[in-house]
């Protein structure tokens, strides 16, 4: 969340399935972009945005005219985008979003979240990065040297741009925050809101977790997702997960369970041991790459709503 307008990267972590997860916080400050639109898309890596605050108009989906592809010896590929190809955004939907909206964008999906801004706004942006193009971002400390470094990006074409395609398969999914707050609660709960295929023959879904306040028991049992990867936005609220470390005991949940079709996964349960203790609260985020045990909500002090972004790489979880 900058001074400036950016796509900056907080983290970008290995995950399940060969490939990257990357939180990012999209700003923009008020601006009315020209029309024709120029525009692009990503010929790898899906998205989705949640958005903190702020208010604008997305141009989403239609075609490329004069499509070519964008040079990759540049920062921006490396650390933001991955290949993608560029040009003038013809056919589109017009989308208007505020606070507590998901667009939910695959790979090959032309898109322009931030053509108009109305209110300064701040986006989480988790990327699914399937061929690890991305630079990983493990550290803060990495992730701040990012956003000082930001100063000018200019390619040096060598060569001819090279033509593309106008685009590719996919198709974008916009929830309202109304559909997003009809899953917070009542009770305790890991609901979906949106499960959508992406590419490279992936599912990504956007679930809320709602807790009332409460404190588990010790020893703790919990589970790990075998296949599936995770990451965790706290909305509001505040309380302490159990995370790593291994299971004593362990078995394997029953594959005919709702909960495994619909929420989790193939996944192992039994008694977490050799954990570590980590606190959260509203704006915090959590990664937990397939195969890492966890309990999220062993202790909520305060009610608490989190978006749980789930990718899905071999598609066990149903499309909603």
């Amino acid at each position: 969340m900058g001074a400036t307008r950016g796509d900056r990267p907080a983290r970008v972590v290995n995950v399940s399935g060969g490939a990257n997860m990357g939180e990012y916080i999209l700003h923009y400050l008020p601006i009315k972009n020209p029309l024709p639109p120029a525009s692009f898309y990503h010929s790898e890596i899906s998205e989705l945005y949640y958005v903190i605050r702020g208010e604008g108009t997305a141009l989403l989906g239609g075609e490329i005219e004069n499509p070519t592809w964008r040079p990759a010896n540049t920062t921006s590929f490396r650390q933001v985008s991955g290949p993608g190809v560029a040009g003038t955004l013809k056919n589109y939907k017009t989308q208007k979003w505020g606070p507590g909206d998901i667009i939910i964008v695959p790979a090959g999906v032309p898109h322009t979240i931030g053509f108009e801004v109305t209110v300064t706004n701040d986006i989480l942006r988790v990327v699914i990065d399937p061929k690890r193009a991305l630079n990983l971002v493990r550290t803060r400390e990495q992730s701040l040297a990012i956003a000082q470094s930001e100063a000018g990006d200019q390619a040096l074409q060598t060569a001819p741009a090279k033509a593309g395609p106008p685009n590719m398969p996919g198709t974008f999914t916009f929830i309202p925050k109304t559909e997003v707050e009809a899953q917070m609660g009542p009770g305790r709960g890991d609901r979906p809101v949106r499960v959508v295929p992406i590419a490279n023959n992936a599912n990504l879904g956007a679930f809320i977790l709602h807790y009332e306040s409460m404190k588990n028991t010790l020893p703790s049992n919990s589970f790990y997702h075998t296949e599936i990867s995770e990451l965790y936005y706290v909305i509001r609220g505040s309380g302490t997960a159990l995370l790593g470390g291994e299971m004593e005991n362990a078995t394997w949940d029953d594959s005919n369970s709702d909960s495994i079709k619909k929420v989790r996964g193939p996944s192992v349960n039994g008694t977490m041991k050799k954990y570590q203790t980590v606190k959260w609260t509203a704006g915090d985020t959590v990664i937990v790459p397939a195969g890492i045990p966890h309990a999220m909500g062993f202790e909520v002090t305060e009610k608490a709503d989190i978006l749980r972004v789930v990718f899905d790489p071999k598609k066990n979880i149903d499309l909603k």
